[in-house]
């Protein structure tokens, strides 16, 4: 399993990338390797020379009331279809946590359609009001605010997740 700076991703491996995220999710495929904005590193593991998972990571500050949060926002955890129920998604979280735990972070964050898989995982779902920055096909569209009730976290350097808004200090994932 590599994590590599999203700057030392060559061509080859964007088509790689970008054809695993489009087959797992169809429903949002694009002709690039992310869907909204790049990401800073990429989580990717290979099987004889076949990329079979990759996960975008994203570090940032986000706020929530007066708490400003070191967030490392996972996107696009993607499995090869032919790979699934193996424990390979769940050993990619493992291994993010442990570098996540290992530098200064104080959260895990992403948004899930299934929660009950990334709880079994640590992470704790959370409802609050959100407020980012709203981009579509490269292009902003204001600011959106609304209440999340898919938001995932889990905590890295001890401390409770804080009460209030949370304002992403830019686009969602």
């Amino acid at each position: 399993m590599i994590i590599k700076p999203e700057l030392d991703v060559d061509y080859d491996m964007h088509i790689q990338i970008q054809n695993l995220r489009n087959q797992c999710f169809p429903d949002h495929a694009v002709p690039r390797s992310y869907f909204k904005q790049l990401p800073r590193y990429r989580v990717l593991l290979y099987r004889e020379h076949r990329l079979i998972a990759t996960m975008g990571l994203n570090y940032r500050v986000m706020a929530v009331a007066e708490n400003v949060l070191k967030i490392l926002g996972i996107i696009d955890l993607c499995v090869a279809e032919d790979c699934r129920a193996q424990g390979i998604a769940g050993q990619i979280l493992a291994h993010v946590s442990a570098y996540a735990a290992e530098r200064d972070v104080d959260f895990l964050l992403l948004m899930a359609d299934r929660p009950e898989y990334y709880e079994k995982n640590g992470f704790k779902r959370i409802e609050c009001v959100g407020e980012w920055l709203k981009i579509h096909e490269h292009q902003h569209y204001g600011i959106a605010q609304e209440l999340l009730d898919d938001l995932m976290i889990k905590p890295i350097s001890g401390e409770p997740w804080p009460e209030g808004e949370l304002d992403w200090l830019g686009y969602m994932y």
